[in-house]
């Protein structure tokens, strides 16, 4: 089974934080208690993607001290494993706007997917930098014994 998994930061936890410091000091401590506890519910937040070939199936979750919170799906016939450059500037899945200046190095990412039949194309993996999505994509296309295309620059290649 292919696993890929990344510590994830949540915001929620700033609030909590913010909220514990106020209760305890209104002298509140039954919701500074309660806050204290969630933070350390939270803190420890990671996001993965689990690929079970043999079963045919996938998921994506999140894991929280141990706990997976996240539903198998069944896995259409995979294709190839694609690695695409993005830039941060264009990607909306934040709370709020990333505001990074265009034409820098750090305004770009790379994301992970991998290309399925049907009507879904793709499912994304996973996003980073460069160097650590060019070698996750290589691991992934290994486990599955598939074709790795580097679409990150206009020269599209096969690397593996």
């Amino acid at each position: 089974m292919y696993t890929y998994e990344h510590y994830n930061f949540r915001v929620i936890c700033l609030v909590l934080v913010i909220m514990a410091i106020f209760f305890f000091g209104e002298g509140m401590w039954p919701g500074g208690v309660i806050s204290v506890l969630l933070i350390f519910a939270t803190v420890n937040s990671h996001t993965g993607v689990h690929i079970d070939p043999e079963n045919g199936r996938y998921r994506k979750y999140d894991r929280f001290w141990g706990l997976k919170i996240g539903k198998w799906e069944k896995l259409p016939q995979p294709s190839y494993v694609g690695l695409v450059r993005i830039n941060l500037s264009s990607v909306r899945s934040a709370a709020s706007t990333i505001v990074v200046p265009q034409g820098k190095k750090a305004a770009r990412a790379y994301k992970i997917n991998l290309a399925v039949e049907g009507p879904k194309r793709y499912i994304s993996i996973c996003k980073g930098n460069l160097d650590k999505m060019t070698l996750e994509a290589l691991r992934l296309g290994e486990h599955l014994d598939l074709k790795v295309m580097d679409m990150s620059t206009a020269d599209k290649k096969w690397i593996r």
